[in-house]
């Protein structure tokens, strides 16, 4: 396991969260998150979509995650947007996170969500952290 990861995968235990999500880490140079589906996610019964807090909360622990394996640093959030792109299904989602830019007090980075088709985004989040 890299070291990148296993920060991830430290943080993420660290959170309790990430537990609820059934979130997961992956891969070697291009880590992939994963929210594992659980019942609990569905926001609206009629049509079993996940709640859009619960992507939201997976986009930003994701983003959260990957840039304490960078800094080493205590993390908060200072703003985030979400854009919801296309509705759920009741099933995993995967993700992928981008720094855009760090420096020594703030960071700004951009997860984008999809569940089936990386071509086909459920959500796209953009946040703005502070270090330290």
């Amino acid at each position: 396991m890299t070291t990148h990861l296993s920060r991830i995968h430290e943080f993420a235990s660290r959170a309790p969260l990430a537990s609820w999500l059934g979130f997961q880490a992956s891969g070697e140079d291009d880590i992939v998150f994963r929210l594992t589906f659980n019942e609990t996610h569905i926001g609206n019964p009629a049509i079993r979509a996940l709640h859009g807090g619960v992507i939201a909360a997976f986009l930003e622990l994701s983003m959260q995650a990957d840039l304490f394996a960078r800094a080493g640093a205590a993390i908060s959030t200072a703003n985030i947007s979400i854009d919801y792109l296309s509705s759920s299904r009741p099933e995993n989602m995967t993700g992928r996170v981008k720094l855009l830019r760090q420096g020594r007090r703030i960071a700004f980075m951009e997860a984008s969500g999809w569940q089936a088709d990386e071509t086909r985004l459920v959500a796209v989040a953009r946040a703005c952290f502070t270090l330290g």
